[in-house]
C-alpha cells in the first residue's frame, strides 16, 4: 500500500521569480487604488494571458504584504499616497512617478555601476537614418490602415456578394476557356 497519495494535474508553481514584477504591481496599485490587478499588470507591459494569470494569482496570495511594503515605501520617500476616488484614473504623471520609484533600487548598500557608465557612447543617428526610419514607419502605418480599410469594406454585405459573384464568373470563364480533349468519332 503506497504511503503517499497520487497527485493529479499540473504541478504547483513554475519556479519563476516574479518578485520584481509583483513589487511593481503593488506600487501601481498603491499609486492608483482604482486600478484592478489585471489592468495594472497590462500597464506594466505584460500581454501573455498565462503570465497575467500567474502574476494575478501570486499577487492575491501575498497581497497584504506587497501592498503594505508599497505604501511604506511611498511614505518613506516623502510621497503622499493619493486618496482613492470613485472614478480615479491613472494619469501620466502618476505612472511616471511610480515608474521612477520602481526603477530606484530597493535595498542597495553599495552603488552598482550603471550601464550608461560602463557602455561606450553610441553614435547619434544621422538625419538620413532618421528620415529612413520615419519613411519605414509611414509605409508600415499606411499598409496597416489599408488592410483595416480593406477588411472593413470586404465585410459589407453588398461588397461580399459582388466579390463572390465576380469569383464565380471568373471560375466559369476559366472552365469554359480551357482546351478539352478532342472527341473521337465512333465508327459503327
Amino acid at each position: 500500500m503506497p504511503t503517499t497519495t497520487a497527485r493529479y494535474g499540473r504541478p504547483k508553481g513554475t519556479g519563476v521569480d516574479d518578485s520584481r514584477q509583483l513589487e511593481s504591481l503593488a506600487a501601481l496599485l498603491a499609486a492608483n487604488p482604482a486600478l484592478r490587478p489585471t489592468t495594472a499588470i497590462r500597464a506594466l507591459g505584460v500581454e501573455d494571458p498565462s503570465v497575467i494569470r500567474r502574476l494575478r494569482d501570486k499577487f492575491r496570495m501575498d497581497q497584504a504584504r506587497l501592498m503594505a511594503d508599497a505604501r511604506r515605501s511611498f511614505r518613506s520617500n516623502g510621497r503622499a499616497l493619493p486618496r482613492p476616488g470613485p472614478l480615479q484614473t491613472t494619469s501620466r504623471s502618476t505612472l511616471a512617478s511610480v515608474r521612477s520609484h520602481i526603477a530606484a533600487p530597493l535595498h542597495t548598500a553599495t552603488p552598482e555601476p550603471t550601464i550608461a557608465a560602463t557602455a561606450p557612447a553610441l553614435p547619434q543617428p544621422t538625419l538620413l537614418a532618421v528620415c529612413y526610419d520615419f519613411g519605414l514607419w509611414a509605409v508600415g502605418t499606411a499598409m496597416e490602415q489599408q488592410m483595416v480599410l480593406a477588411t472593413h469594406w470586404l465585410r459589407l454585405p453588398a461588397i461580399e456578394v459582388a466579390v463572390r459573384g465576380q469569383l464565380a464568373i471568373g471560375a466559369f470563364v476559366v472552365a469554359a476557356s480551357t482546351p478539352r480533349k478532342p472527341i473521337k468519332p465512333r465508327i459503327h
